[in-house]
């Protein structure tokens, strides 16, 4: 049974694989102007540019708390280590941006596309994620305490490697094809032996009682 559960589990996240994803991307010089206005401004004011398009913008290490860039094409935007407490992104494009290290506490991601992006070590407390995809995303060692708004929510095919979903609701989430070796589950409800069976594990990962998950091949 394990073998067949292992096989599977493999066909899936081989499948999911070859998605084509895009990675970081070159701002144009139209992008590269407004990106330069939004720096110059972040300390002055609350940034809002919902709809604007920032496709490869580099925002590394900026202050965007509160920001408003519902509907934002960040595609393949760099946002490493920035401070993005309760910035909202609503219906945002963020397929291969790069948000590793940054703090996203309590952010709106809600029907976000975050196919392919890179959230490692990133602050994820309390965000708003309702129809939020994080297919084949990078959630290494990120902080999802608290989740709790996650209808259609899906970490198909993500590396949630050391991920930490402790005091999460996460009832219906898609966790088909992800790697949950070390993940962090304590305290987490809602979560089932039915979605944990299309994920894997180890002998690290921490799940609420009564609970089991399929172990990653070769783990």
């Amino acid at each position: 049974m394990a073998t067949r559960r292992a096989a599977a589990f493999l066909a899936v996240l081989s499948a999911l694989t070859f998605q084509t994803v895009p990675g970081l991307a070159q701002a144009t010089p139209e992008v590269e102007a407004l990106a330069t206005k939004i720096r110059a401004d972040q300390f002055k004011t609350i940034i809002n540019c919902e709809g604007c398009n920032l496709a490869g913008a580099d925002f590394d290490g900026q202050f965007l708390r509160l920001a408003a860039l519902e509907r934002a094409d960040l595609t393949g935007a760099r946002l490493r280590g920035a401070d993005l407490t309760g910035i909202h992104l609503t219906r945002a494009k963020l397929a291969g941006a790069d948000f590793s290290g940054s703090n996203m506490a309590g952010a709106v991601l809600t029907n976000a596309d975050l196919r392919g992006a890179n959230l490692s070590d990133a602050r994820l407390d309390a965000v708003r994620v309702h129809g939020a995809d994080f297919t084949g995303a990078n959630i290494q060692r990120a902080n999802f305490r608290l989740l709790e708004y996650v209808k259609k929510l899906t970490f198909a095919g993500a590396d949630a490697r050391g991920t930490i979903f402790r005091h999460a609701f996460l009832g219906g989430v898609d966790f088909t094809g992800t790697d949950l070796r070390g993940a962090d589950f304590t305290r987490a409800t809602g979560l089932t032996d039915a979605q944990l069976s299309r994920a894997c594990g180890d002998e690290r990962t921490i799940l609420p009682p009564g609970l089991s998950i399929p172990h990653c091949d070769g783990s």
